[in-house]
């Protein structure tokens, strides 16, 4: 064969170059500059559960503080209360801030009485349920109504369905302050929340001593503080958090000001609300945000923080 021909056979016979193919377009970002498949598990981070069996314990401002922390960090949540006042029939979770799921306090006694459905105090709860598949909320519960989530809970068998949703991981954060029926009740709470893991499976608990009456030293020989403090050996976080000493602490109380929000004001801004001194104005909110940074420290400290999940995650793959 001619070389001429030769040439064009193998010409003929070589491969087409292979095709063109499109750029693969890079991931939206959002706000966070994260990609969104990885956005969704920093949005679903965990659910926070702020309870006490006790009234008056500091749970709300607890509650407060894992706002606070959640914005300083630019992790975005969502707000629950299971929880309400006879006047207002609003949480003071609600009152504290705008867009808050209220789950209320259960089914009305008169309805349950009145209706042929024998679950109808256990499907009130549900939407709870449905807050815990939703992820990424801090939810602030009642002392009336802990036992009602935890008898739903095992009613519904709820861990079953969080576990094979793989939904957020649960956090229980109870607080006492330092007396003695706080703190027998907290320690029992502690340990109802273990006896009753199968159906609300949390998979972090802290105790958070409130020392807003006063140190837990004078109980450093108590049975039950004992006891209590004996759950750090179960990987129970505990949790000083000293009295906020600021001036306008009861005037943010008295006003329904969240810490969030106290903080951003300015002495001019309380000189105009209160009419008081300028001076005042600017101790009390130099006090308020060294007690918040204090407290948030701690907080860091025992672990309690947001978007611990991604750790969690990434900890397989680090072993491999």
């Amino acid at each position: 064969m001619p070389s001429g021909a030769r040439r064009k056979a193998k010409h003929k016979a070589s491969k087409a170059p292979p095709p063109r193919v499109a750029p693969v377009q890079a991931p939206t970002t959002t706000g966070f500059d994260v990609p969104e498949r990885d956005q969704e598990i920093d949005r679903m981070t965990r659910t926070y559960i702020s309870m006490a069996k006790t009234g008056g314990q500091g749970k709300t401002l607890v509650a407060q503080m894992l706002v606070l922390q959640h914005e300083q960090k630019g992790v975005p949540v969502r707000l629950a209360a299971a929880d309400s006042d006879s006047l207002n029939q609003r949480s003071k979770m609600g009152r504290l801030f705008p867009a808050v799921k209220e789950l209320g306090i259960g089914e009305d006694l008169t309805r349950i009485k009145s209706s042929t459905d024998p679950n109808l105090a256990i499907k009130y709860w549900d939407e709870f349920g449905r807050t815990l598949l939703d992820g990424g909320h801090i939810i602030d519960v009642g002392a009336n109504v802990a036992a009602e989530l935890f008898a739903w809970a095992e009613a519904r068998n709820a861990g079953a369905l969080l576990r094979r949703r793989n939904s957020a991981p649960l956090d229980l954060v109870v607080t006492t302050k330092a007396e003695s029926q706080g703190i027998e009740d907290a320690r029992a709470l502690i340990q109802y929340s273990f006896d009753k893991q199968e159906w609300l499976p949390f998979s972090r608990r802290f105790v958070v001593l409130n020392e807003v009456a006063g140190s837990f030293g004078s109980f450093e020989a108590d049975q039950s503080f004992r006891r209590l403090k004996a759950f750090q050996s179960m990987g129970v976080g505990i949790i000083n958090v000293k009295r906020c000493e600021s001036d306008i602490w009861q005037l943010m109380e008295r006003e329904f000001i969240s810490v969030r929000d106290g903080i951003k004001m300015t002495e001019v801004d309380l000189e105009k609300r209160f009419g008081i001194d300028v001076w005042t104005g600017h101790g009390g909110l130099t006090d308020l945000k060294n007690w918040a940074a204090e407290t948030l420290a701690a907080f860091e400290k025992a672990g309690l923080f947001p978007m611990v999940q991604r750790q969690e995650a990434a900890e397989p793959a680090a072993a491999c």
